[in-house]
């Protein structure tokens, strides 16, 4: 009875979030909208979820139908657009898989979904992403232009060659856009249904320690590459090898900075420091970049091989 009552409750918590989606407040909800989808379809049976589900979808799909007929399917094609990774991270809360996969395979299915939505969005009503960001950067840095004109010292910074760079980089970093909140969606939904499941009764692995957080080795090869794609097409203002020099970049270095944070938390757990002093360091290693040093040497060379080994 409890989990029928918990179930319900979820179920129209869900609609409230869908139906955020037709007001502004879809700018703070967007981060949780997989959350209720994933929590019932890890603690329901699969056909018990969708009778959860379809009368949801159906209620939205009604609702905004009554607000604009135009709003009917493009609030039915978002709602399966979260629906899809949140089926996909439930399934893998209920095969009790390690919580990173279960991460990874929300990320990618996130990512999948937003590629198809895309390409649907292409075929149906011409919309173009490119062209879309390209616009925006235009429109938002074009009156920072016209003051410019009339500004001498304004004008020998700005320059309309100088938007069109803005542009043309903005619109080659979509790609990392797009994989990074992927990303991030992924883990702020396991961050939320992982507890709330905990307090269900329903297992779910947590995410290892930070100090075991380790990439494998291979990444500084990849690195080196990107450096020399980079380096190669340092003059090039597009292109496939320059796009894929400025979104690999920045992924790798992420990287980095994440095993220089699990390198400090392995540390100041061997030392014993308290364990503040390894948040600080994660702190300082995410505000100033050059920190990722630190993970490109953990990387490179056996350190915590070399801090655990016995002295002699």
């Amino acid at each position: 009875m409890k989990l029928r009552l918990s179930s319900a409750m979820w179920a129209i918590l869900y609609l409230l979030v869908l139906l955020s989606l037709l007001t502004p407040l879809s700018a703070i909800t967007l981060l949780v909208m997989i959350v209720p989808a994933a929590v019932l379809y890890a603690s329901l049976r699969v056909n018990v979820f969708w009778l959860h589900v379809v009368p949801v979808l159906a209620i939205l799909g009604i609702i905004s139908g009554a607000l604009a007929p135009s709003l009917v399917l493009p609030s039915l094609l978002l709602a399966v657009y979260f629906l899809v990774p949140g089926i996909v991270m439930g399934h893998m809360y209920k095969k009790r898989k390690p919580a990173l996969q279960t991460i990874l395979y929300g990320a990618g299915t996130l990512l999948g979904m937003l590629l198809l939505l895309l390409a649907g969005a292409k075929l149906v009503w011409g919309f173009n992403l490119s062209t879309y960001v390209s616009d925006f950067v235009h429109d938002t840095f074009d009156p920072i232009l016209a003051v410019a004109e009339m500004n001498p010292i304004l004008k020998e910074q700005w320059s309309p060659d100088l938007i069109f760079e803005i542009s043309n980089q903005t619109v080659m970093m979509i790609p990392l856009g797009m994989i990074v909140s992927s990303l991030v969606l992924a883990i702020v939904t396991h961050a939320i249904v992982r507890p709330i499941l905990a307090s269900m009764g329903v297992a779910a692995p947590k995410l290892r320690p930070a100090r075991e957080w380790r990439f494998p080795r291979a990444l500084i090869f990849y690195y080196f590459i990107a450096l020399i794609l980079d380096m190669v097409t340092y003059n090039q203002t597009d292109g496939f090898w320059k796009a894929a020099a400025v979104n690999l970049l920045p992924l790798l270095q992420f990287c980095f900075v994440v095993q220089a944070i699990g390198f400090w938390f392995f540390l100041g757990h061997v030392k014993r420091w308290h364990r503040a002093i390894g948040i600080l360091m994660a702190i300082v290693t995410v505000i100033f970049p050059p920190m990722r040093i630190i993970g490109i040497i953990d990387l490179a060379f056996p350190l915590r091989e070399f801090i655990t080994r016995p002295r002699r």
